[in-house]
């Protein structure tokens, strides 16, 4: 008998993701500070950054969680250094987690995974024809400052499966990843209802103050469209995890955090994020129960996505927070500049027109917009047009646009990359956590695809490169030679 408890003493031990103690204690510890002294969510964010970051010293995985706490929150913060100069935050986390990673590659092997090189091809022509179109359309400055983004993204999908040496960093990873996107959610619902003065604590001073026709609530993000963008994918991953572990005992507690992201969903009244969420779900049940292939039910997400958009089933007022007009005009408006940027693009199809100056080019292609559209935004907004004053609403026209059709096809083979590590990932594995995540990351790739349909996601937030880095991170660990799979 003795030899069997011992047996059985490492299972005891594994890291779960979802402890209902680890939770509940956490969720108290931070309403308690808040009652204590309200804290900005910049300075709340800062504090866990610093926290885990300095735990990473030890155990990398931390500052990769850091990192990426920090990046689907305050993305775009920026660090005084002594000597005077705005670093980006999220460059100087890269760099010392960089350099923490070459200290401890002398010691210990540093391994990326065989999906690592199905990602680098076509991330690297996208970078080079983006460098490229920017050097010729848009000059050295912003080539600089559009290529350092890039750069930064392509260091996340390096560091996230570099850190990853088991199951146990990844259940890791993802439990601190998840609280967090919570801990936003959470706060995103107190804004809307001004509990404990919430409704004046946001990222950027006054926020929720600028909305005339309702409060659309950013939590820790930046935007409120931020907030949208990666709770919608959070709630997918939730709910792939709970299904394929339910059958190994209850796993109820993964649910939790669901009704809070749906409700702060809700709360951004965000159309698209909706809806993405929705054709996530479907996306899931049918990967669940049917043996459709990846390419296909990628493929038909985005065909779904340009028939709702063709037919307007998204337009006119079923999200409470925002007027019909409002509404309406972001839909005519989107519609206005979507006409414009293909017409850009067929006159510049090899290099773009560079990534910023689709305001400066946008107005001399009124001609080929439908005038009916023009004259209904003239009538409604007193002066105001979209062409010179707003951005393109659609990654994928955005970067055709932008780079040419060469960075368009590398940027669309990145995503069927991504999908093909994640489905073979779900397929091979024999760990009911990595298949979960395997197929709660393509549920909600499906659900970045509807988002980037509608924004310029890929510009704003790095969640994409985050999305990719997972997938490499997941198939490193899924894809080993038979034997070394980790349960």
């Amino acid at each position: 008998m003795a030899t069997e408890v011992t047996a059985k003493r490492p299972a005891a031990t594994q890291v779960r993701l979802g402890q209902p103690l680890g939770l509940v204690l956490i969720v108290l510890g931070a309403v308690a500070l808040w009652v204590v002294n309200p804290l900005s969510p910049t300075t709340l964010v800062l504090l866990v950054v610093a926290v885990l970051f300095l735990m990473g010293l030890r155990k990398p995985v931390w500052a990769m969680a850091a990192i990426l706490i920090s990046q689907l929150t305050i993305t775009s913060y920026m660090w005084n250094a002594p000597t005077g100069t705005a670093i980006s935050l999220r460059l100087a986390l890269l760099v010392a987690l960089g350099l923490l990673l070459w200290y401890r590659s002398s010691t210990c092997k540093i391994e990326f995974g065989p999906g690592f090189k199905r990602v680098m091809i076509p991330a690297m022509v996208l970078i080079a024809m983006s460098l490229v179109s920017n050097l010729i359309n848009s000059g050295g400055d912003f080539a600089f400052r559009d290529f350092r983004n890039m750069a930064v993204g392509l260091m996340i999908v390096a560091f996230i499966p570099a850190v990853v040496s088991g199951v146990k960093d990844l259940k890791l990873l993802s439990l601190v990843t998840l609280v967090g996107i919570t801990a936003s959610a959470a706060l995103g619902v107190l804004q809307y209802y001004n509990l404990m003065g919430a409704g004046g604590k946001t990222v950027i001073d006054g926020f929720l103050l600028r909305w005339q026709d309702g409060i659309r609530v950013p939590g820790m993000a930046e935007t409120e469209l931020e907030l949208a963008y990666v709770v919608s994918t959070a709630i997918v991953v939730l709910l792939a995890l709970y299904l394929l572990k339910r059958r190994s005992g209850a796993n109820w507690e993964l649910l939790m955090p669901v009704p809070l992201l749906g409700l702060a969903l809700y709360f951004t009244y965000t159309r698209s994020a909706i809806l993405a969420a929705i054709l996530g779900m479907a996306a899931l049940v049918i990967l669940l129960r049917t043996h459709v292939r990846w390419q296909y039910i990628v493929a038909a997400s985005l065909l779904l996505v340009m028939l709702v958009s063709w037919t307007g089933v998204l337009e006119g007022n079923y999200l409470g927070g925002r007027s019909e007009g409002a509404q309406d005009e972001s839909a005519f408006s989107r519609k206005i500049v979507w006409q414009a940027g293909l017409s850009i693009a067929v006159d510049n199809p090899i290099l773009g027109i560079g990534g910023d100056q689709f305001a400066a080019v946008s107005p001399r292609y009124q001609g080929a917009v439908d005038p009916e559209l023009i004259e209904w935004e003239a009538s409604r907004y007193w002066g105001h047009r979209s062409l010179g004053n707003t951005a393109v609403h659609n990654d994928f026209l955005n970067v055709l646009v932008s780079y040419g059709v060469i960075a368009l096809v590398a940027y669309l083979w990145l995503y069927m990359v991504v999908a093909r590590n994640l489905f073979e990932s779900y397929k091979s594995s024999r760990s009911r956590f990595i298949r979960g995540l395997a197929l709660g990351l393509a549920a909600a790739l499906v659900v970045y695809v509807v988002n980037a349909f509608y924004h310029n996601c890929f510009a704003t937030i790095p969640l994409f490169w985050v999305l990719v880095g997972l997938s490499v991170a997941v198939a490193k660990l899924a894809l080993r030679k038979p034997g070394n799979d980790p349960v």
